[in-house]
């Protein structure tokens, strides 16, 4: 069985200018999250259905993704009314992770 990779961002996977594109795409989802549910292995973060949401959205995971290898991403789209849906989920202490390391997400928009 192969080990599992650390519950840990990888704080050298960006460099700087990555760093201050992520913070200002996670500044502005922060701002658009409509809700958040959650599921078994993580939290689907709800967001408007607009286009340029979408990409943003597409662009942050991109970078999101090097930084957090342990996290699996689900963009979402249900139907044409439906909200984005995107998915963060992994193995046990996920939750967690997210909620610690999200401290822009108001504590009041986690599920209980």
């Amino acid at each position: 069985m192969a080990a599992e990779l650390p519950l840990a961002c990888r704080m050298d996977a960006l460099d700087g200018a990555e760093r201050r594109r992520y913070g200002g795409l996670f500044a502005e989802l922060a701002s658009r999250l409509a809700g958040i549910e959650e599921l078994p292995d993580g939290f689907a973060f709800i967001f408007p259905r607009e286009r340029p949401l979408f990409l943003t959205l597409a662009e942050w995971v991109a970078l999101e993704r090097r930084c957090c290898p342990f996290l699996s991403f689900e963009l979402v789209l249900e139907s044409r009314a439906a909200p984005v849906s995107l998915r963060l989920t992994g193995r046990p202490g996920v939750k967690e992770f997210l909620r610690r390391e999200f401290p822009e997400v108001p504590a009041g928009r986690w599920p209980a």
